[in-house]
């Protein structure tokens, strides 16, 4: 998750900004979307209530800018891993990488799996352009398989199923202790890729995977959603 700037005249506010972020996120994994309420926030993170109002009107916009910033993170590292290893271009490949980062940015997971439970109304928020359950609806993955499309690499017909097998391991992995605690995440995400590596992929797969424009797709993403991040945060001094 991006943080802001502690440095500088603007320390104090900053500090409140990230304090009231991290117990905000923190309580929404713990306790829930009910449970979370701003009177518990503005305890919690020492700030007066009137404090986290100067920078989000709600509740729920509170909640959009932590999800919206785990939203970035994740087109960030998409876009880093695929110029570092342009294999990952490749679907299977891509998807696997999916996969495990839907489970290390848990708010990212709960708009994924549309859990209510812990951020309540912001899984039905139409401007993070977002489909539960359906990866392919998400907009930058959207592009990247038009821009497969376009080249004979990917049929649309198989969103269908892409999504259905996605969604069948990241459920899978969620209730491991019923269905399976023994394999890892990884094992998880090698079988998830060879599934559609072996069903939905051509046969053959050019040596250039259009690595460098899957990169920018998802760098160009990341400015997007950063763009609507509720307040506008000064980036960290190096």
């Amino acid at each position: 998750m991006s943080v802001v700037s502690t440095r500088g005249p603007a320390r104090t506010s900053d500090d409140r900004v990230r304090r009231t972020m991290d117990v905000t996120r923190s309580l929404l994994l713990r306790s829930g979307y009910k449970r979370t309420t701003m009177d518990e926030i503005a305890r919690r993170a020492d700030v007066g209530k009137g404090t986290i109002y100067l920078s989000w009107d709600t509740k729920d916009d509170l909640i959009r800018t932590l999800v919206t910033h785990e939203i970035v993170s994740v087109c960030e590292e998409i876009g880093r891993l695929v110029r570092l290893r342009p294999a990952a271009s490749r679907v299977s490949e891509f998807c696997r990488e999916i996969f495990t980062l839907v489970f290390k940015y848990p708010l990212f997971r709960a708009l994924y799996t549309y859990d209510k439970e812990t951020i309540g109304r912001v899984c039905d928020d139409p401007t993070l352009e977002f489909h539960p359950y359906r990866i392919t609806g998400f907009s930058p993955f959207t592009e990247y398989l038009r821009m497969l499309s376009e080249h004979d690499l990917w049929n649309h017909r198989s969103d269908f199923s892409l999504d259905a097998v996605m969604s069948g391991f990241v459920k899978s992995h969620l209730h491991a202790e019923i269905v399976d605690p023994h394999p890892s995440l990884d094992t998880r995400a090698t079988d998830l890729a060879h599934v559609i590596r072996s069903s939905m992929e051509p046969e053959t797969w050019p040596a250039e995977p259009h690595a460098d424009r899957t990169a920018a797709i998802f760098a160009q993403a990341a400015e997007k959603y950063r763009a609507k991040l509720i307040p506008t945060l000064p980036a960290r001094n190096p």
